[in-house]
């Protein structure tokens, strides 16, 4: 289901409703203007994302509120993205 929000805002959500089991991940991506926020609640791994297409590019400041969905993945996506996004 797309909706209108952003990762930081989803992010929070999530803490709020679990703050014992979710765990936030702050990725500040190398050229990036904007930092990507993902969660985990210790059995998936979670992240609030643009569906893009070929066709549609992403102005910066739509980063900051745009029609997405949560995207659900395996438990250690979201440390995985991070190194993939810092070259590390």
């Amino acid at each position: 289901m797309e909706f209108y929000s952003n990762c930081l805002i989803e992010a929070l959500k999530a803490k709020i409703k679990d703050p014992k089991n979710v765990k936030l991940t702050y990725v500040r991506c190398k050229g990036d203007i904007i930092p990507h926020f993902l969660w985990s609640d210790g059995v998936n791994d979670f992240d609030f994302g643009i569906i893009k297409t070929k066709d549609k590019k992403v102005k910066w400041c739509n980063e900051l509120w745009f029609k997405g969905k949560i995207r659900k993945r395996h438990l250690g996506f979201n440390e995985e993205f991070k190194r993939k996004r810092l070259g590390s």
